[in-house]
């Protein structure tokens, strides 16, 4: 048996038609998500035919800028029994954190979508190509979406649609499975009963007096340049994936450079020792029929440095593209930069990764409020409110070295005290800070001048 939880599971047209309605994704938005998939998973349409090679570098980067959003993140949940038990319950979610915002990063967004389970409460995570939105708020925050999921069974294709509808009266769930043979994946609707994991579902449920959503959308920051008016959010690298191909294309090049520049002896066949190929160098010898009786080596220069040197300014306007600093993905020892352009990139790198902790953060909040509601569904779950503290590694979205040296030159022109300082870089409260730079400049001290 194999899970499936993708786009594949049921297009945008046949949800339409099972649903009876449009959903708030056109065709365009829906084949924008699956090539963002297909390239995050190596296997670009320009990749086809094996005559390009992948360099796999939209997963690279999405690697890279999750570890850079989640590094040395961390928060607590706290204030009474209930906080302590939902602290427990969201550890799944903490340990898979980086994972899912790779694949967010990726492909645009994600959604958390918490449930009931053996008295506990579970976080499914669902990727950008496993829903579409039905409908949204006037801010642009989805409130009402369909879910699918697929099981295969030999040759069957076993669907489910979950669909979440926000009502007046509260949130309105609805189950529907569906089989077929893989053609149309929504062709025949069955009973839920018909596959086991899915027997204890109810096929409707309303859950009266909910005023919002039971998922969260984790919608990256990003500009969405396919779809501008769309409630789904954009890939990373939407506005790279002509560069993408062309760096796939040009590092295919540098490939056939090494391959087709391979030492080799060109020879006829009547000067070789009985006519045949030394069979332990089949590659290094060529046999030719000239009748002549010679031999001759080809040994081509490489042209690998101007074929490299293209591919890394690629790679830098991919960075640039994708809103990060030089260095990430490109080389950069191929390239001067000036002081200028290294402060600019670090910066543009530094916003980057702010907005995404800046929505990272929202949607754990309202993942924290859906698990607060399940909780009341359980036994023996205490009541009592729930306070997040948020700590993020300043390090990564501050350019500490460059904000330390200012420090010091607004000290040294006297509109700084030494103290703020040590409040700022050295953890300590101002009464510390104050403490301490008074011993340093008492007469057996040397230190910072008060």
């Amino acid at each position: 048996m194999e899970r499936v939880q993708a786009a594949a599971a049921g297009s945008l047209s046949e949800t339409e038609q099972t649903l009876g309605e449009q959903v708030l994704c056109s065709r365009q938005m829906e084949e924008a998500i699956d090539l963002w998939r297909r390239v995050y998973e190596n296997d670009a349409p320009w990749l086809e035919g094996g005559r390009v090679k992948g360099m796999n570098l939209l997963p690279a980067i999405c690697s890279e800028v999750a570890r850079l959003v989640t590094l040395e993140f961390d928060w607590t949940v706290e204030g009474s029994g209930r906080a302590a038990f939902l602290n427990r319950q969201i550890q799944p979610v903490r340990q898979r954190l980086r994972q899912c915002l790779e694949y967010a990063v990726g492909k645009g967004g994600m959604v958390w979508k918490p449930y009931l389970a053996d008295g506990k409460i579970l976080v499914e995570m669902v990727q950008a190509d496993a829903f579409f939105p039905l409908e949204a708020g006037p801010d642009g925050k989805i409130t009402s979406a369909v879910f699918l999921e697929q099981v295969r069974q030999r040759e069957k294709w076993f669907t489910r649609m979950e669909e979440h509808r926000m009502t007046q009266e509260g949130v309105l769930v609805t189950n529907r499975a569906f089989v077929s043979n893989g053609a149309e994946r929504l062709a025949q609707q069955i009973p839920l009963e018909s596959l086991r994991q899915w027997a204890g579902l109810e096929r409707q449920a309303l859950l009266q007096g909910r005023t919002s959503p039971l998922f969260v959308y984790l919608k990256m920051p990003f500009g969405n340049t396919v779809e501008p008016e769309c409630v789904l959010g954009a890939s990373i690298a939407a506005r790279a994936m002509e560069l993408l191909e062309e760096a796939d294309r040009q590092y295919s090049r540098l490939l056939w450079e090494y391959e087709g520049g391979e030492l080799a002896v060109d020879a006829d066949s009547t000067y070789l020792t009985g006519g045949r190929m030394p069979q332990t160098t089949r590659r290094l010898f060529r046999s030719l029929n000239t009748g002549a009786d010679f031999y001759h080596v080809f040994n081509p220069d490489f042209r690998d440095g101007s074929l490299r040197a293209g591919l890394n300014e690629l790679l830098r306007r991919i960075e640039f593209s994708c809103g990060l600093s030089y260095g990430i993905i490109s080389d950069p020892g191929q390239r001067e930069m000036t002081a200028t352009e290294i402060v600019s990139a670090k910066q543009r790198l530094f916003s980057t990764v702010k907005e995404i902790q800046n929505t990272l953060e929202r949607a754990l909040e309202e993942l924290l409020n859906i698990m607060n509601y399940w909780a009341d569904f359980l036994p023996g779950v205490p009541a009592g409110g729930y306070r997040t503290d948020y700590r993020w590694d300043d390090s990564i979205v501050t350019d500490t070295t460059a904000e330390k040296a200012q420090f010091l030159q607004e000290i040294a022109a006297g509109v700084r005290q030494p103290w703020e300082f040590r409040v700022r870089f050295l953890g300590e409260t101002k009464e510390q800070a104050k403490a301490a730079c008074i011993a340093e400049t008492s007469p057996t001290n040397d230190g910072l001048d008060s």
